[in-house]
């Protein structure tokens, strides 16, 4: 039988503790401790960056490097390295300030509007992550790096062959910070093809 589902949890009161917009930003310093791909001077794409707690640790991480965070909502200011654009990540030419070719890494912490219905839920999700394949190859640099979250259903392999097409290596992984009853996630590749 599954936990209870809580909305407050311990990643929820830590996110609180530190001043980080939301409790997501563990499973981005979860993924970065197992794969190391962030590094000093990084440009990086954050793509559904709202509420902006991916962009307050990847600001950190960058150092003197860019943060262009992407989201159709708002953002509010976050670090002097932080780009805000409030754009639809599909639409190419609102994106085009980012420059083709120009990031070292794209993060995508998206997820579609959830229905309840998990067949529907996990299809709208595969199409969020090959909006998240096309953004890498107008603007991923060769050898960057990717890591997309997705909701595993019935497209989920599909996905996960493409983005094996375009990158050297290919893992799925799911932080200990994502919720039990999530169904969610994360696609990370390593050595951008071009």
């Amino acid at each position: 039988m599954p936990k209870q589902y809580r909305t407050q949890d311990k990643y929820f009161k830590r996110a609180k503790e530190r001043g980080l917009r939301a409790r997501s930003a563990f499973k981005l310093e979860e993924i970065q401790k197992k794969f190391r791909l962030v590094r000093d001077r990084d440009m990086v794409a954050d793509l559904g960056a709202a509420p902006g707690s991916w962009s307050q640790v990847l600001s950190k991480w960058v150092g003197p490097g860019k943060i262009f965070a992407l989201d159709l909502q708002a953002i509010e200011e976050i670090a002097p390295n932080v780009l805000i654009y409030q754009v639809d990540i599909t639409d190419e030419a609102a994106v085009a300030a980012v420059g083709a070719g120009q990031v070292d890494g794209v993060v995508a912490d998206l997820a579609p509007k959830t229905t309840g219905q998990h067949d529907v839920d996990a299809y709208h999700s595969a199409e969020l992550n090959h909006a998240v394949l096309n953004f890498c190859e107008k603007h991923l640099k060769k050898r960057g790096y990717v890591i997309t979250k997705i909701f595993q259903g019935e497209d989920f392999q599909q996905v996960v062959k493409r983005a094996k097409k375009k990158f050297k290596r290919v893992k799925c992984f799911k932080p200990e910070s994502c919720r039990d009853r999530s169904r969610e996630t994360y696609i990370v590749g390593q050595g951008f093809l071009g």
